[in-house]
């Protein structure tokens, strides 16, 4: 992959941060413990305002959704098991919920995250065959990494992650689709690139940024099982991102991968394990094979020849 931050010294004895396709350097800052207590503030607020909309929603829901008329009581009400409390939310509810505060804790952080994204991570001349290779190699990386995870038996020993799958897979397909496929994807990516890697670059070199965004993102999922997923397809994602400098292509990654495990979530029982591990070969070289052609093309020999020639 082509570099896209270099440490030069100005007459200061300084770092400079250099991307790639761009002619002038920009210096690293100082990385004071004030500016990184910002960075964790934008977190901050990105969750404690999907907490308040959350709560708010929910008890909304608690309060008027006994009064809805068949079926939508039935679809976003359900029988409470609490002595006293006649109706709890349903799996729908809970995660359309969600759906809502991801959408505002989105809404109130975009500009800071857009303004970063332009600032911090300059748009570079991009084939469009890498976004090709970019989607393929993100159903790849979704498909072999979630089959090595559920057959290694983590997710057995996980209560964590048992809690938070029962969440998510209660509700009906076609909302947890939605939600966690298109909706959860650009939210994250507005905090997680747009802003916390973005505000990193600016202090740190690409290696440190990336590791440090991709473990927040780890430890954003609270759980083991999510965490090292998340981490891979987020150190996935800022590759993919530093060789383009296109956001866009964060959030199209992203959403690949969580409609694949998503899906793969739901016809895993059905396939034998003969199968199973026949997908986790193929998708493996696929990933592999794409990841080769999008960072490290031009090293293969077969073009080194062609570009000579």
């Amino acid at each position: 992959m082509q570099e896209t931050r270099s440490d030069l010294s100005n007459k200061a004895g300084s770092r400079v941060n250099t991307p790639a396709g761009s002619s002038a350097p920009q210096p690293l800052e100082r990385p004071t413990g004030k500016a990184m207590w910002r960075l964790l503030l934008f977190f901050i607020f990105y969750m404690i305002f999907r907490l308040l909309v959350e709560t708010a929603i929910s008890v909304g829901f608690l309060a008027f959704g006994p009064a809805l008329s068949e079926p939508l009581r039935s679809f976003f009400m359900m029988p409470s098991e609490i002595e006293g409390v006649e109706y709890s939310l349903s799996g729908n509810a809970q995660v359309i919920v969600s759906a809502i505060g991801f959408i505002v804790a989105g809404l109130m952080i975009r500009a800071k995250a857009l303004e970063y994204d332009a600032k911090f991570s300059p748009k570079k001349e991009t084939p469009k065959q890498f976004y090709i290779l970019a989607g393929l190699a993100s159903v790849g990386i979704a498909i072999f990494m979630n089959i090595l995870i559920a057959e290694s038996g983590i997710i057995n020993i996980s209560d964590e992650y048992a809690q938070v799958a029962e969440s998510q897979y209660s509700c009906s397909f076609l909302v947890g689709f939605i939600v966690y496929g298109f909706i959860s994807p650009i939210s994250e990516e507005l905090m997680f690139r747009g802003i916390l890697y973005n505000g990193f670059k600016r202090y740190f070199k690409m290696a440190a940024a990336l590791l440090m965004s991709a473990a927040f993102f780890s430890l954003y999922h609270g759980n083991g099982v999510q965490g090292m997923y998340s981490f891979v397809v987020s150190v996935f994602i800022i590759y993919s991102y530093e060789r383009t400098g296109n956001f866009l292509i964060t959030v199209m990654i992203h959403m690949v991968c969580n409609l694949t495990a998503y899906i793969m979530t739901y016809q895993y029982p059905y396939i034998s394990g003969g199968t199973i591990w026949a997908l986790f070969g193929i998708s493996f070289v696929l990933a592999g094979v794409c990841i080769v052609l999008m960072f490290f093309r031009d090293r293969l020999p077969v073009y080194k020849k062609a570009s000579d020639e």
